[in-house]
């Protein structure tokens, strides 16, 4: 068929939209038989339409029903045309509620192309969720125009196979999500690995945990701070891990600040240092180190940094390689951001004397110490005890003499299972600060003791304890 031919036929279908008995139908049917077309055939329908003619144009464009499905396909479309796709769909269909249809060619997809959607999450009506044979399928039940304040609260990211072998499973084995009736949503996804921080738009969840489940889904930190870096509203994070040490990392990471960020987990990991290092957490009130001691050894970090010279105290360590990596993150984690810290919880995690003496010199604001399975020593605990300031002046009586207190606001001090302090060195240092503050700071002085499992605290410490603290002191 000749060019002349083509056009000759484009100028029919043309003139048949514009000028046939289609054009006489009431508009209102003409955009229920757009909808239809747009429900039933190709999910982009509607971009066809509205080269069809002008008056289509003007009818889809003024039409938001026409845009209420946003059906996308990961089999035949890229991520990027599906970014493009969800912005448009959205922008189309504004104000009124959307569908949402995925067809899933790989899981790992998912969290990208939610991430186009959750800032409308006040718009779902409804959502369908296809991968290979199985189907999730819900009414989101309350997600529509009259849930304007919905807000999606919380993520928790599962680093597994997303989809089993077992296959009466279905898609919410890698997607479910719950809503509360204030209107907060929460949401569990599973994905092998992060998704690449270049393929997400921000992510305004304000609580996240990443959990590994082994060796073979472990992330790198370089991949963790890029994705932190997509969650700009975070207040709170967790991530738990499988203790997998990372490959030498050629080059740093980036720095990622998190200003929202009050409450921070680490578990189970070799490379805390690289994420203590390299968090920029100002508004930082409460962390959390669990199961971070490592009886092996780890490899050097990328460059050296002050502080990375040997421990001065030569005291002993089971776990000597990762107290070196979790006290120098948190040298960094606090010379970088001063944060109002108020809680430290340090589980199985532990650090070198002159890292908790540089901690404790840095954090004036911490109200809670609590230590799990520490092998700190008599110095470290003699740390709690007020230091003696010399005036300068020569002349000056003893009486003078002022005193310097590290965490001078610390009212909670829990000690479990530590085996390497000795009783006698906790009963002078604990007797001698509260003897200190109880005159000088009574509203910041210790008020809860705990001592428990600590076997060189014996009975008669504990009654040399008790004769001073009362019951302030708990013992277990």
């Amino acid at each position: 068929m000749s060019s002349a031919e083509d056009d000759e036929d484009n100028q029919n279908t043309l003139t048949a939209a514009t000028e046939g008995p289609f054009s006489h139908l009431p508009l209102e049917l003409v955009v229920q038989i757009f909808v239809l077309c747009s429900h039933t055939g190709d999910p982009l329908v509607p971009l066809t339409l509205v080269i069809v003619c002008k008056w289509w144009r003007e009818v889809c464009m003024s039409s938001p029903q026409v845009w209420q499905l946003i059906a996308i396909n990961t089999v035949f479309r890229s991520i990027s045309f599906i970014r493009t796709q969800s912005e448009l769909w959205i922008a189309r269909s504004y104000p009124l509620s959307f569908d949402i249809e995925i067809h899933l060619a790989d899981c790992e997809a998912f969290l990208p192309i939610l991430s186009y959607l959750l800032p409308h999450i006040s718009r779902w009506r409804g959502c369908k969720i296809v991968a290979g044979d199985r189907t999730f399928q819900t009414c989101l039940s309350g997600f529509s125009q009259s849930s304007a304040d919905l807000v999606p609260q919380h993520l928790h990211m599962q680093l597994r196979r997303p989809m089993d072998e077992n296959q009466d499973a279905d898609v919410s084995s890698f997607f479910s999500y719950t809503r509360s009736t204030a209107g907060i949503v929460s949401m569990k996804i599973a994905a092998s690995k992060l998704p690449s921080a270049q393929l997400l738009n921000p992510l305004r969840f304000t609580s996240l945990d990443i959990s590994e489940s082994s060796s073979r889904h472990a992330v790198r930190s370089p991949v963790l701070l890029q994705f932190l870096q997509q969650c700009p509203n975070l207040e709170r994070f967790s991530l738990r891990g499988v203790s997998q040490e990372e490959r030498i990392l050629r080059t740093p990471p980036p720095v990622i600040a998190l200003p929202r960020l009050h409450t921070l987990t680490l578990e189970r990991l070799c490379i805390q240092r690289s994420v203590l290092s390299h968090l920029h957490l100002p508004a930082l009130r409460r962390l959390h180190l669990r199961q971070l001691n490592m009886d092996f050894s780890l490899r050097d970090y990328h460059v050296e940094e002050p502080g990375d010279s040997d421990d001065e105290a030569q005291d002993f360590s089971q776990s000597s390689s990762s107290d070196h990596h979790t006290g120098m993150g948190m040298r960094q984690l606090i010379s970088r951001s001063r944060p109002p810290l108020e809680i430290l919880e340090m589980d199985l995690s532990d650090m070198r004397t002159k890292d908790f003496a540089w901690v404790f010199d840095r954090t004036p604001l911490l109200k809670e110490f609590s230590i799990v399975g520490s092998d700190m020593s008599d110095k470290v605990i003699r740390l709690l005890k007020p230091i003696p300031i010399t005036s300068g002046d020569e002349g000056s009586n003893a009486h003078q003499q002022q005193m310097r207190l590290r965490l001078p606001r610390l009212t909670t001090l829990k000690l479990f299972s530590c085996q390497q302090f000795s009783g006698d060195a906790l009963v002078d240092a604990l007797t001698t600060r509260t003897q200190y503050t109880d005159t000088v700071t009574p509203n910041e002085t210790l008020t809860g003791i705990t001592i428990v499992g600590c076997i060189k605290f014996r009975p008669r410490h504990e009654r040399e304890l008790f004769w001073h603290l009362r019951d302030r002191l708990y013992v277990g």
